[in-house]
């Protein structure tokens, strides 16, 4: 009878180990007590979310992730429910920051990598009647422009069969540029709209499913908020992090801020206006000087660098100093020779299988394998982080450019066929 009483005992706790939950409620209602207001009067938040208003789970909302307050902002939108967000595994990897991902009951994802795990917890947190939160771009833009949807998305929305609802904070990246080194105080404009139906979710075909996933995150903040003037005593701190190449000289990483201008060793100064316009240079945004620099960039030509290695110690926590390497990327292979805590580690990822690099600007990307997470910091500079992202988007473009045509090509074959 113990035994049977044993067993029972421990069935009932693997039950609850393998459950998602959902934040604590008293947690949940004390933060939107404090932070909704206090984001809305000091950052001018607006929330245009009637038709989350009654929602119940199962559901999933995307989003488009251009600022660091993003799920604030979809959490205030969602009270008096709670959500499941998913986050990158590396906000686990810090001390702090993994016990409020715990309390928030949120799952865990390796960035850019097959993650059985992590779809394996969105089923349940489905069947517990969860409202799953999810970022398909799988990184936070560094430009307030959104990336790549990541690949099988489109199949994951439809195993979870549930309503599908977007969730935009227009104005966040530029509140909160990922690249900068302090906020401003503007205008953000939440805004939701539902999707799919459940039923629509799992019945319309995968190619539209996944084009009308495309379109719904797709989003420019500079253009949505086009004329809005966000204040700050340092517009530009910060900004040296992405915009690498100087349009004057043509060097790299040359460049510093002050205050609201960028400044080359050269002599050349470009000033970020209220309204995110440049002047003095060659381009009237950001988005134009950092798709231009990209541009500059030839694909032929291998990137190398000495790099500062991290990687989370035995517990899980984040050792930012843990080795030294040599990377290398080509349009074939990401290349790493060096050591981690003394230990030799080499590896060799073909491109073709790496989505994106998030990254910290101004100091690493990350970078997984054999589903372990790496900081790579470059040296000298740790800003030439950004040149690695926009060399490894610029091959991404030009295979979706590929896949694309030849799908176009097969279509019009199979037509001239018939």
């Amino acid at each position: 009878m113990k035994e049977a009483e044993k067993s029972g005992q421990k069935k009932r706790r693997l039950r609850k180990q393998r459950r998602i939950g959902r934040p604590n409620a008293v947690l949940y209602f004390l933060l939107w007590l404090f932070l909704r207001p206090y984001y809305r009067f000091r950052y001018g938040v607006r929330y245009d979310t009637g038709v989350l208003r009654g929602i119940r789970g199962p559901a999933l909302i995307l989003a488009p992730h251009t600022s660091t307050r993003d799920h604030w902002f979809i959490a205030m939108a969602l009270y008096p429910a709670r959500a499941t967000f998913v986050v990158s595994e590396h906000f686990y990897a810090r001390p702090i920051l993994r016990i409020f991902m715990k309390l928030a009951h949120a799952i865990p994802k390796k960035m850019f990598c097959a993650d059985m795990g992590t779809i394996r917890r969105l089923l349940r947190a489905r069947q517990e009647g969860n409202i799953m939160v999810l970022f398909p771009e799988g990184r936070l833009s560094c430009n307030g422009r959104t990336g790549h949807v990541t690949d099988g998305t489109a199949a994951l929305v439809r195993k979870l069969g549930c309503d599908v609802y977007t969730v935009t904070a227009n104005g966040a990246a530029l509140s909160f540029p990922k690249w900068a080194k302090n906020t401003r105080k503007g205008r953000i404009d939440v805004r939701a709209e539902r999707l799919f139906t459940a039923e629509e979710a799992v019945g319309i075909p995968i190619g539209e499913l996944e084009a009308r996933l495309c379109a719904a995150i797709a989003h420019d903040d500079a253009a949505a908020m086009r004329g809005i003037c966000y204040r700050s005593a340092a517009m530009a701190e910060g900004l040296d992090g992405i915009l690498y190449r100087c349009p004057s000289c043509g060097r790299e990483f040359a460049m510093r801020t002050e205050g609201d201008r960028l400044i080359c060793a050269c002599g050349r100064a470009y000033r970020l206006t209220p309204d995110y316009r440049l002047t003095g240079a060659p381009f009237e945004s950001i988005l134009a000087w950092y798709d231009w620099q990209s541009d500059m960039l030839d694909l032929d030509s291998p990137l190398e660098a000495r790099v500062r290695i991290g990687t989370p110690d035995a517990k899980g926590y984040m050792q930012a100093d843990a080795g030294e390497g040599l990377l290398h990327l080509d349009r074939e292979r990401l290349i790493c020779e060096g050591q981690v805590n003394g230990m030799p580690l080499s590896f060799v990822i073909p491109t073709e299988r790496i989505a994106a690099f998030p990254i910290t600007v101004g100091s690493h990307i990350d970078v997984y394998w054999n589903n372990r997470l790496f900081y790579m910091s470059p040296l000298p500079d740790p800003r030439a982080a950004v040149k690695w992202v926009a060399y490894l988007d610029r091959l991404v473009g030009e295979r979706t450019e590929a896949a694309l045509a030849s799908h176009i090509s097969d279509r019009v074959t199979v037509g001239v066929a018939e």
